[in-house]
């Protein structure tokens, strides 16, 4: 039910105008939105929906129109800080090493850190098996200034900054990755017309997935 009543949050967000698309920059995802969400501030519009527990969603609940993909808002304070991203049928693995973003004002030589970019990607099945998709989920985080003031109120920031992010899920599309993409795409619209249960097949066989380093929340 909880699930259920998730993907209904999302269906039920304010939506664009038509002729109108949403391609904020990593600077805006932070300032613009991010930031104004953790404290309680007007939105430039209403249209990112909430989603508590991302580790109960397979991608194909979240909504994703392709390559634009979705955006939403997730609170990291239950499970989705687990460094198992776990679903009803995979996982969410990160990738690499999250990218630092600066303003776009900073100063090359005294660069400022403001947020970070966690790049995490879809797997089917369960691990150290599962089957990579071309689902690809951005994550999105506010970092605090190491010049802040120390004290009490700037811990509680601190610990706003901790629980909230903002997340873009969409799917990959690369010449290198058109295999991968149709397949994704399949799983997106068997599993929209089905009860919401998983696909069923061998993922220990085809592409098992290389070995890659974790990282924590």
């Amino acid at each position: 039910m909880a699930k259920l009543n998730q993907i209904r949050a999302i269906g039920s967000m304010s939506k664009l105008p038509p002729g109108f698309v949403f391609e904020p920059t990593d600077e805006e995802i932070l300032f613009e939105y991010l930031r104004r969400k953790i404290f309680a501030l007007p939105l430039p519009a209403s249209i990112i929906p909430e989603l508590i527990n991302l580790s109960n969603l397979d991608p194909w609940d979240l909504l994703g129109d392709g390559e634009q993909g979705r955006y939403f808002f997730s609170n990291l304070a239950g499970a989705n800080n687990a460094v198992i991203r776990a679903t009803s049928c995979g996982y969410w693995k990160a990738q690499g090493v999250p990218k630092q973003i600066s303003p776009s004002s900073s100063d090359a030589h005294n660069r400022m850190i403001v947020g970070m970019k966690k790049t995490l990607v879809y797997h089917r099945g369960r691990p150290p098996h599962g089957s990579r998709t071309s689902w690809v989920i951005h994550e999105y985080r506010l970092v605090p200034s190491p010049s802040a003031a120390r004290g009490p109120q700037l811990n509680s920031w601190v610990s706003e900054l901790g629980r909230w992010v903002m997340c873009r899920v969409f799917v990959k599309t690369t010449s290198s990755s058109s295999r991968s993409d149709s397949t994704s795409m399949d799983v997106l619209s068997s599993s929209s017309s089905s009860s919401g249960s998983c696909l069923t097949e061998d993922s220990s066989s085809g592409d098992e997935e290389q070995t890659s380093e974790w990282f924590c929340s």
